[in-house]
């Protein structure tokens, strides 16, 4: 049974540094805790010359995100990288 490492108690070596966005996240082959490259969605303004961040500017991706680990490039969805 895998423990979750972000949960208290668990050796200081398996604790995830991930806090934020990679909270609980590793990759699964290779037990890297990243970066990863993820397919995301986000609003912007396009222009002829370029974009900026829409108003909303919110990131979208999910447990179906295709992921890949910077690491050891392994390929698999975003949900496939937690460690819950």
């Amino acid at each position: 049974m895998d423990s979750n490492a972000n949960e208290p108690g668990v050796g200081e070596k398996e604790v995830n540094p991930n806090t934020n966005c990679l909270y609980g996240t590793r990759c699964p082959k290779c037990g890297s805790y990243g970066p990863f490259e993820i397919l995301i969605s986000m609003l912007v303004l396009l222009y002829d010359d370029g974009s900026d961040d829409a108003e909303d500017g919110t990131i979208n991706y999910g447990d179906n995100s295709p992921t890949k680990c910077y690491a050891c490039g392994y390929k698999g969805k975003f949900g496939d990288f937690g460690v819950n």
